[in-house]
């Protein structure tokens, strides 16, 4: 399993709008991100915000996807392992949705 600062992580903008910076947990700095535009550097803050969310969805997905398998094999909890892709994917496109703003 990789180490990493656990979730929440959020952006901030600072005053200039070419600087924002990506904080954890208690306010704690992850990183600071400077470009040349405010879309782009804004665009990759969000991503970089959104990444333990979209790494716990994808494994929770994954591990839902090896349940359905096991289901379909032996044709039980077939509704239990539907039940679980759907609550990660909901995770999902929640943590695709703090990604990309929307």
């Amino acid at each position: 399993m990789s180490k990493h600062t656990p979730g929440p992580w959020e952006y901030q903008e600072q005053s200039d709008a070419y600087t924002h910076i990506v904080r954890g947990p208690d306010n704690l700095f992850i990183c600071q991100l400077a470009q040349t535009t405010s879309s782009e550097i804004e665009a990759n803050a969000r991503l970089i915000a959104a990444a333990p969310e979209l790494l716990e969805a994808l494994n929770g997905y994954m591990s839902a996807v090896d349940q359905m398998n096991l289901a379909m094999d032996d044709g039980i909890n077939v509704h239990g392992a539907i039940s679980a892709i759907t609550g990660w994917a909901e995770m999902a496109s929640a943590a695709i949705a703090k990604a990309t703003g929307k």
